[in-house]
């Protein structure tokens, strides 16, 4: 199955990166993207609405709730968050599509 949803709080490669990590978490997860401008998720996952409703879950536990669910609380996890996925290695998949120039 695919969906598509908006998040808040992302801000940076940090975020994209926790974000990433923390869907994987979810083995019925075979992909995600993540658009830091929009907020917007992209998913491909297996096991119906229950996958689905357990990634954004946990997301919105690390301070990324979906759209127009955001407050105080959330906004201040996600900077805890962010800070994690600054000082964590890039999510492997992640790095399989960058190029090293040398």
């Amino acid at each position: 199955m695919k969906a598509e949803f908006f998040i808040e709080n992302v801000k940076c490669n940090g975020c994209k990166n926790t974000i990433i990590k923390e869907a994987r978490k979810q083995k019925q997860v075979s992909d995600v993207r993540v658009n830091i401008e929009s907020g917007r998720v992209n998913l491909e996952y297996e096991g119906g609405n229950e996958t689905l409703f357990r990634v954004k879950s946990r997301l919105s536990r690390k301070g990324y709730p979906v759209k127009g669910r955001n407050n105080t609380v959330s906004t201040a996890k996600s900077y805890v968050s962010c800070m994690m996925g600054r000082w964590s290695k890039p999510a492997v998949f992640e790095t399989e599509s960058l190029e090293i120039n040398g």
